[in-house]
């Protein structure tokens, strides 16, 4: 069937060129459904073939020939790929590589990438092994789809199967239904990753084994199939874009349409565009292409972070043909294409111990702590004109971030990485104060929460509202007249607005509780002051927000608002520049920096923005000298400004809050808080 090779052409061209980023291909991540779709066709005929012509089902042979075409290329990949890794991954990166490198192997890694979630964040650019992702939840639907038609044939013979089928496509479909209007957090990524969701696109395909022989002899009915198909699939890959609910309704386009082109294997049309050699040829390669094309994007960035988009698209397109040429010809055509009956237990037996030994080296990597022994030799240079601050002497005890004295009897100064350890307990850190801290679902416990004092403080955002906790906590912490109540910060929560109300529809994180106790006049009339804290605080996406102020405003017209401004966000966690670059002053190169906005209150667009009243504290000012990116400071007390790419760590908020409580004590007395104390 030349032309379903023409299909593998079209989806794994629409993955790599949307990965690539080609613009105008913002949903050519439908490639993988096409994929899905084929398996469920080519997979379902297998089986009711057997089924029907025989009786019965080789449950041995069957897996075996899957075992064969998926695992000896996947595994040569996850080999190449961990070399690569431990050469250029950063520690933190390169432990989060451990744990996909063993879930890989075991065909999981769909649930692991849902466990951290975030496909299309900025993160998966130090994933190389995401991709493998649609590979686990296909081995999910070959462990689950034999048994379930065997067990639908023997109860109904061929029409059981038919039933079978629509009603795991029907079941499906319905959870998405389900998890998309039950609006629970985290249900995009619960839909892109989750098996159970995608059933649905491989029953598309499985009912193709039952219309696709039974189409009448019409041409024309044939071309106008291709026609539909193909602007199905067309229309879906230039319309849809990063961030929509996927797969649910917007899958239901380019399933129909792989279905369609499926179908018109006597189009004229169909042999044309898809049965042509250069379209044949790449389907039956794209197997390898698939595998090799994103650890070459991932490496590329790593590799080349400074060549312009056309050099990089250039290196990626000619990297990815050629390794994925290279495993066809070497890995691929070896195993898939032997007779059946040769050496099938040598065969599965070397693949599984090959699987066994990555699963292995997976767990040497996570258990590596990062493998910061990599940066003994390195020594890095001056970064952006200062010198890096995090060195020590070579037979020192310097942690990483203290500056050392150097010592002329001994080596010079060198660079101490940080290691995946160091990094994880600094993004702990910024919670450890919260946890015995008043939030609004405390206020009745009177060892957390001291209502009884003169100044009520609240904190409110998103994200970074615990960096203005931790802050002000730096400044007021101490002061018997002042009160920090934490609200917990509105992400996930989905708000509802309107006549001077303030909800949430979201039960999940006690949303709809916390918004219930800021709705209370109870709570409304106590406070003096709300700081409001959020990154990208002033863009569009905190409309919401900025009405939920309103509302307060409104109903305590004596309570004055604090809003505290954005600050920088880096293309990588801060940690990982640093220990790629050797400084902090990494964490402000213009090339890795993808968010600096010095004026986002004058070009904000939000009305409340202009109408309320309340006192503006810009970072930008505060910690950059205004708008020069070059003077913004990204490292204090021992800490980076963040260690991922913009949440700021303990020691950089508590310098914040130095920062405050010096430059904008007068801004803090006029909102009725106390002098601050003087800086120890």
């Amino acid at each position: 069937m030349p032309h379903i090779d023409g299909l593998r052409c079209v989806a794994v061209l629409a993955v790599l060129l949307f990965h690539f980023g080609v613009p105008g291909l913002g949903g050519g991540y439908v490639g993988v459904d096409i994929f899905f779709v084929i398996s469920g066709y080519l997979i379902t005929s297998i089986i009711r073939n057997e089924l029907v012509e025989t009786g019965r089902f080789s449950f041995g042979s069957f897996y075996v020939r899957r075992i064969r075409r998926i695992l000896p290329a996947l595994l040569v990949t996850l080999v190449v790929t961990s070399l690569l890794a431990v050469a250029s991954l950063t520690p933190a990166d390169l432990v989060a590589y451990g744990r996909s490198l063993v879930a890989s192997a075991l065909s999981v890694s769909n649930l692991l990438f849902w466990s951290e979630s975030g496909y299309f964040d900025a993160a998966s650019q130090t994933k190389p092994l995401l991709h493998t992702w649609s590979l686990s939840v296909e081995e999910q639907f070959y462990l689950v789809w034999p048994a379930f038609l065997f067990f639908c044939y023997r109860i109904g013979g061929r029409k059981g199967i038919a039933l079978g089928i629509l009603v795991a496509g029907a079941a499906s479909f319905i959870a998405n239904h389900a998890a998309v209007t039950g609006q629970s957090i985290g249900f995009a990524s619960d839909l892109f990753f989750l098996p159970h969701f995608r059933v649905f696109e491989f029953a598309i395909g499985a009912v193709g084994c039952f219309i696709v022989a039974r189409m009448p002899a019409s041409q024309a009915l044939q071309e106008a199939m291709f026609a539909a198909g193909i602007a199905l699939v067309a229309y879906s890959i230039v319309t849809l874009v990063e961030g929509d609910v996927f797969p649910y309704v917007n899958a239901i386009a380019p399933c129909i349409g792989t279905l369609l082109l499926i179908a018109s294997s006597r189009s004229r049309a169909t042999h044309w565009v898809l049965a042509n050699p250069v379209a044949v040829w790449l389907g039956k390669i794209s197997y390898s292409l698939y595998l090799t094309h994103w650890p070459v994007v991932v490496f590329v960035v790593q590799f080349m972070p400074h060549a312009s988009w056309a050099v990089q698209f250039a290196t990626m397109v000619v990297l990815s043909l050629l390794t994925a040429i290279a495993l066809h010809q070497l890995v691929e055509v070896r195993f898939r294409y032997v007779d059946p009956t040769a050496r099938k237990r040598k065969v599965v037996g070397r693949t599984l111990a090959v699987s066994a030994l990555c699963c292995a080296l997976g767990i040497g990597v996570l258990s590596s702590n990062g493998m910061v022994w990599r940066y003994q030799y390195f020594t890095p240079g001056m970064i952006g004109g200062q010198e890096n601050l995090l060195v020590a002497t070579a037979h020192g005890n310097t942690k990483p971030g203290e500056k050392a004295t150097p010592d002329a009897s001994k080596a010079g100064p060198v660079f101490v990485p940080m290691d995946a350890a160091v990094i994880d307990a600094g993004k702990g850190r910024r919670f450890e104060a919260l946890a015995a801290a008043c939030n609004v679902q405390s206020l009745q416990d009177p060892s957390r929460c001291a209502m009884e004092r003169p100044v009520q403080v609240l904190l409110f955002g998103n994200s970074h509202e615990p960096d203005a906790f931790n802050a002000f906590d730096q400044i007021y912490g101490r002061d018997n007249k002042v009160n920090l109540i934490n609200f917990g910060t509105v992400n996930d929560c989905v708000l509802v607005l309107g006549k001077g109300k303030i909800a949430s529809s979201t039960p999940e994180l006690a949303c709809d509780k916390r918004f219930a106790v800021l709705d209370d006049n109870r709570l409304i009339s106590k406070l003096d002051v709300i700081v409001y804290n959020t990154h990208q605080g002033f863009d569009p996406v905190a409309r919401d927000l900025w009405s939920v102020l309103e509302i307060l405003k409104k109903r305590n017209p004596h309570v004055k608002i604090i809003a505290i401004g954005s600050y920088l966000q880096t293309t990588s966690d801060c940690a990982s520049l640093y220990n790629r670059y050797g400084s902090f002053d990494a964490c402000k190169r213009k090339d890795q920096v993808n968010y600096f906005n010095p004026d986002e209150r004058a070009l904000s667009t939000i009305p409340q923005v202009k109408s309320l009243d309340y006192t503006y504290i810009s970072k930008y000012e505060l910690l950059c000298g205004g708008r020069d990116l070059e003077r913004c400071v990204v490292e204090a007390n021992g800490e980076p400004a963040f260690y991922d790419q913009h949440h700021l760590s303990l020691g950089f908020a508590h310098f914040l809050g130095a920062r405050l409580a010096q430059d904008h004590a007068a801004d803090l007395v006029v909102a009725g808080l106390p002098e601050p104390a003087s800086p120890q």
